[in-house]
């Protein structure tokens, strides 16, 4: 009996979220091992939200055109090859230069395996984005606590081979895809213009408060392992806190169809908004780093609730033949200019000397603020018949 194809986009997701996980909690630390300043190591972590934003919508335009599938082999390919630069030793300029590299590769991949998914849903009701984009969740959490434990035994670098490998275990999974793009539709993408893409005021308006979010969440992904050590976690302790928010995306990617469909698209779009004002401001009252695990909790809904909200929004926005892009422009204003903003702001206050809890409080205002704005404009409301 053979393989599915949605196991075998399943599978795919389980390894680049592996590979995400090895590197980017921990990067902050890494580059802090290397001798780099808050504004240096903002500038190296924005090096791919920046990359993200300048070149991934043109990367999805280009994925529309000739099948995500193909742009998926080989940005899994030169993404494990550029991570295994890392492990050789340089400054400020060289870590820079890597980075550009890497995230050329690197940031195709979600939006590209988002793509894949939401095209199997369509074409075989059994399956939804939610219950295929679990098993990155699953990767996220395998990965977190051998990460933890790998640092400890070794070193900091030893999360690029964790990453590399993973990426490689990717190009060979990836070339068992389907995903190619039947005729026609190359045909009728070929014939239309994106620009009616880039044009649409209500998506343009709905990125603009991702954009808003993510500036204030980008400090958990980037910042969460230099807030734990703060308050004294050693990396084994931060590694379980990762992979349990790994454990706690699972069941809202699961049950995240029912619950849109239960409650609205906007309604659990606000409620997702709240939930990560509250899990930032309790990042801010609790100094314990072992009684923070317990704010994971809250995670899966203001992580994968939300994340699955904006990409079934952003597709019921965009036409089938330009999902890659409408996807991309997604992750542009999540893990672009958002993380931009978002790694900026933190690195400046954190050379002021402000805690990374203190972030968190300031964060806490900000996503609250969006949500009330959110809420009094309308944005997330589906389109008038």
């Amino acid at each position: 009996m053979g393989i599915s194809e949605g196991n075998r986009i399943r599978a795919v997701y389980f390894m680049v979220f592996c590979c995400t996980a090895a590197w980017l909690p921990i990067m902050a630390d890494f580059l802090k091992e290397r001798g780099m300043s808050g504004l240096q190591t903002s500038a190296i972590l924005s090096t791919t939200p920046i990359i993200m934003f300048a070149v991934q919508p043109f990367y999805g335009v280009l994925a529309d055109r000739i099948g995500p599938k193909r742009c998926l082999l080989f940005s899994t390919l030169l993404a494990g090859l550029s991570y295994l630069l890392y492990l050789s030793q340089g400054g400020f300029w060289y870590l820079l230069g890597i980075t550009v590299v890497m995230s050329v590769f690197y940031n195709a991949l979600q939006p590209l395996l988002d793509t894949l998914a939401l095209g199997l849903a369509e074409r075989d009701p059994s399956f939804n984005y939610g219950n295929l984009r679990i098993a990155g969740a699953a990767g996220w959490s395998f990965t977190g606590i051998i990460n933890g434990y790998c640092i400890e035994a070794l070193d900091t670098s030893v999360i690029f081979v964790l990453s590399a490998i993973s990426m490689f275990l990717a190009f060979g999974l990836a070339l068992l895809l389907a995903g190619a793009k039947t005729e026609a539709a190359a045909v009728q993408t070929a014939k239309a213009s994106p620009k009616e893409v880039f044009a649409n005021r209500r998506l343009l308006l709905f990125l603009l408060m991702v954009v808003l979010v993510s500036m204030g969440g980008t400090t958990i992904w980037n910042f969460y392992s230099l807030y734990m050590k703060e308050n004294g976690a050693t990396a084994s302790l931060v590694g379980f806190g990762l992979s349990f928010q790994g454990l706690c995306e699972l069941p809202l990617f699961f049950f995240a169809a029912r619950i849109i469909g239960r409650f609205g698209l906007r309604p659990t779009l606000l409620f997702t908004l709240f939930a990560l004002a509250l899990r930032m401001l309790l990042y801010y009252l609790v100094s314990n780093p072992k009684a923070a695990i317990a704010i994971e909790l809250l995670h899966g809904v203001s992580w994968s609730l939300f994340w699955v909200v904006c990409v079934e929004h952003v597709n019921s926005m965009v036409r089938e033949e330009w999902r890659a892009t409408g996807q991309s422009l997604l992750y542009a204003a999540y893990f672009g200019a958002g993380a931009i903003l978002g790694n900026f702001w933190t690195g400046w206050l954190a050379d002021t000397g402000m805690k990374i809890g203190g972030i968190f409080l300031l964060n806490a205002g900000l996503v609250a603020g969006v949500a009330v704005v959110a809420w009094l404009g309308g944005i997330g409301r589906e389109k008038a018949a």
